[in-house]
Order: structure tokens, then C-alpha cells, then sequence
């Protein structure tokens, strides 16, 4: 029977490598028998560090999201290695009693690993405005150490996490920093608003162009400009559809841009008015 790894590890298929590590940490110390006296701790734990070396791994990760329920007759790599084997790893030691008369457990294993695994990672949050999106500005993103610019993913959408390598404030003790992972939040604006993964845009024309029909020129997200025909008799609030150039959701599909038509009502200049004044004062 397949096992679903993202379960075991209480994760989403799109939880980041940081994701991945936190989840892991947590319920290694949780489950591990030395400090997990029930029964079912020691299978519990199996479970968890057979799930983290395939996703913990991005090449055994990726065949398992590929495979799916047959990645361990594709890969084999659903085959883990036990508790001798995991232990031995770490500092050579044996995770019972050894030649040395020496014992491997909890205290040894999360000594050594967790100590190498320094959280050096930042995590970010980051708003940003619609009409951003169509500038291709780079933003600023502001640590202990500094700013640095980092440019919007194509397929931004609210939520989606980027992964800045190298750039954390924080380093270990090798003087390596880590990397900063940002999420990005999209907010709506005068020029721009939401629904779902489409975008509106309200565009105000003369009720000459509604009645009698013509051309309007609308903004897209990607800061191009585009020519939409508006038909005769098009009624004030309708909207024109123009696919994929809307937001994309977590699938990589993009919604669209609606084009709002709105009535816009001619200026009048101040001579105008002057005459009406000029109008009602002779009539009084």
C-alpha cells in the first residue's frame, strides 16, 4: 500500500524544504523511544524518519511526487535504512551497545544532529500591491544586516513562498548564512482588485463610446496595454474578459484580466459655468 509521507509528517505538498525540516525536528523529538515510552512510539518514529529521507531529499522527492503510489516499485526508494544504520551515522557510534561498551540514544543522536542543523533559515512575510506587478520593480526585503532586492516570481500568487539562498543575517558556525524564504501577500489597489485568480480593472468612458460603440485601451498586469472593442449599446458596469492575464493560483493556472466599463462624466470648465450663472441671473 502507498504511504502518503506528507501525512506522516502533517505537511502540505507544498511545504518547502525549511517546512519539511521543522516538521521533522518536531516529531523525531516527540516520537523518539527514548523519550516515547508507548508502544507505538517506536514504529511512529520509523514512519517519520523513512518519510523524511524521501522528502527531506529534493531528487527522491521529486520522483515520489511524480510516481506517486508507484514510487516505491519505480525508485525503491521507499526503503529506508534501520535504526543501526540511521544511528551509525552519527559520530560512528552504534545505537545499542557497541565493541566500545558504549550506548547510542536520544541525547546522543539530537546532540549531534540537531547542533549541525543550526536554524540559520529567516522567514518573511511581504506585502505587496497589485499595480506592483505591472512596474517589474524589484522589492526590498530588510534583514538585521541590511536590505536586499529581489525580483516577483511570474506566477506570484497570495501566499506563495520564495526561497532567497544564501542571503539569511544568520549563520552557523562555519560562518555559512542561510537562506531567507519570503512570503507574499497581494493586496488590491486603486488600479487593480481581486477575485480569486481574476483581476479587475475599472476603466471610465464617455457614454458617447458606451451608446455608439469604439475602442478603450486597458493596463495588464504585466505593465502592457492592450485594445478592447466595445459594442453599440454596452450597458454602464459591463465587463470585457481577457484570458490568462489574471493572477495565477498554486496549479500554475492563470485567471483573467476583467475590463470594468464605467460612465464618465465630461468637465465641465469654469466658462461653462459662468454662463449658466449668467443664464439663472437673468431669468431672477
Amino acid at each position: 500500500m502507498a504511504k502518503d509521507y506528507y501525512k506522516t509528517l502533517g505537511i502540505e505538498k507544498t511545504a518547502s524544504n525549511q517546512d519539511i525540516k521543522r516538521a521533522y525536528r518536531k516529531l523525531a523529538k516527540q516520537y523518539h523511544p527514548d523519550v516515547n515510552q508507548e508502544a507505538s512510539a517506536d514504529k511512529r518514529f520509523k514512519e517519520i524518519q523513512e518519510a523524511f529521507d524521501i522528502l527531506g531529499d529534493e531528487e527522491k522527492r521529486t520522483q515520489y511526487d511524480r510516481y506517486g503510489s508507484d514510487f516505491d516499485r519505480m525508485s525503491g526508494a521507499g526503503q529506508t535504512a534501520d535504526y543501526d544504520d540511521l544511528f551509525r551515522q552519527f559520530n560512528g557510534r552504534q545505537t545499542r551497545t557497541g565493541s566500545a561498551g558504549q550506548s547510542f540514544g536520544f541525547e546522543d543522536m539530537f546532540g549531534s544532529f540537531f547542533n549541525q542543523e543550526e536554524e540559520t533559515d529567516e522567514e518573511l512575510e511581504l506585502t505587496v500591491p497589485l499595480s506592483h506587478l505591472s512596474t517589474n520593480e524589484k522589492v526590498t526585503i530588510r534583514l538585521a544586516t541590511g536590505a536586499i532586492q529581489m525580483s516577483l516570481p511570474t506566477d506570484v500568487y497570495d501566499g506563495k513562498k520564495v526561497r532567497l539562498r544564501g542571503k539569511s543575517s544568520l549563520r552557523n558556525r562555519q560562518g555559512v548564512a542561510g537562506d531567507v524564504y519570503v512570503t507574499i501577500h497581494l493586496k488590491d489597489d486603486d488600479r487593480f482588485r481581486r477575485h480569486e485568480t481574476d483581476v479587475i480593472s475599472t476603466i471610465r468612458v464617455y457614454p458617447t463610446l458606451l451608446v455608439l460603440g469604439g475602442e478603450v485601451v486597458a493596463d495588464t498586469l504585466e505593465g502592457k496595454r492592450v485594445k478592447l472593442k466595445i459594442k453599440p449599446g454596452t450597458k454602464p458596469g459591463s465587463r470585457l474578459r481577457i484570458p490568462n492575464r489574471g493572477l495565477s493560483n498554486r496549479e500554475g493556472h492563470r485567471g483573467a484580466l476583467l475590463v470594468q466599463l464605467e460612465v464618465k462624466l465630461p468637465e465641465m470648465d469654469s466658462a461653462f459655468y459662468e454662463e449658466w450663472e449668467n443664464r439663472l441671473s437673468v431669468k431672477e
